[in-house]
């Protein structure tokens, strides 16, 4: 019987061996939520500290919103881009994440300038720590910075197995620099969490029912 246990064992770790590509590229990562300070350098490199309890899962709106409108974006002069993905096609990415938003109201109107340095929201890539790839900041900070450093990004539209879905992403943050917080539905885009290998870039009616909530003309 001892002399059995070693076989066991061994068997048992390749086993976890042949299964552990699997269980990492199949989990999720967290979507970070936006500080509600500014740093000391307030600039690209100064992402925060994790902040994943700022909010309850059923507090959407942060009551921070913009005023005046377009609202302007653009990307930080001189970023270095992810690799494994076109300029252009990031750009897209955002414009069409961007679009999503003015749809549901299109009050809330987007311009894009480039550069964006002195835009309204600043778009940067910047090491972000893992397990996190993105953060949004609240109005009027106006910054998003995602990860150049551990993530895999993808504008196709079929994102691989171990890539994380750069619109859906977009979508996400962008949420979060016009004022929406988390939400408690994992079919919403402002849920904290997104799949390697997915894409969530259709507002739910609950993402678009808190927006249209936060730019009614009686949200103070």
């Amino acid at each position: 019987m001892a002399g059995k246990i070693p076989h066991a064992l061994l068997g048992v770790f390749l086993l976890l061996l042949v299964l552990q590509p699997f269980v990492v590229k199949s989990g999720t990562v967290k979507l970070e939520s936006p500080p509600d300070w500014w740093g000391s350098r307030g600039g690209p490199d100064d992402v925060g500290r994790p902040n994943s309890d700022l909010e309850a899962a059923n507090q959407t709106l942060s009551r921070k919103r913009w005023y005046r409108f377009p609202v302007t974006y653009g990307f930080y002069s001189g970023i270095e881009m992810p690799s494994g993905v076109e300029p252009q096609d990031v750009a897209r990415a955002f414009d069409d994440a961007f679009a999503k938003w003015k749809a549901a109201v299109p009050k809330l109107n987007f311009k894009r300038e480039q550069p964006g340095d002195n835009s309204d929201i600043k778009i940067g890539f910047t090491a972000i720590k893992s397990p996190k790839f993105g953060v949004g900041y609240y109005p009027p900070k106006g910054m998003l910075l995602l990860d150049n450093s551990h993530t895999h990004w993808s504008t196709a539209s079929n994102p691989a197995r171990g890539e994380i879905d750069l619109q859906s992403t977009a979508l996400h943050e962008i949420g979060h620099t016009i004022g929406l917080k988390h939400s408690n539905d994992p079919a919403s885009v402002m849920y904290p969490t997104l799949s390697f290998g997915t894409i969530k870039r259709e507002l739910t009616q609950l993402d678009i029912n808190n927006l249209r909530a936060l730019y009614s003309p009686s949200t103070p």
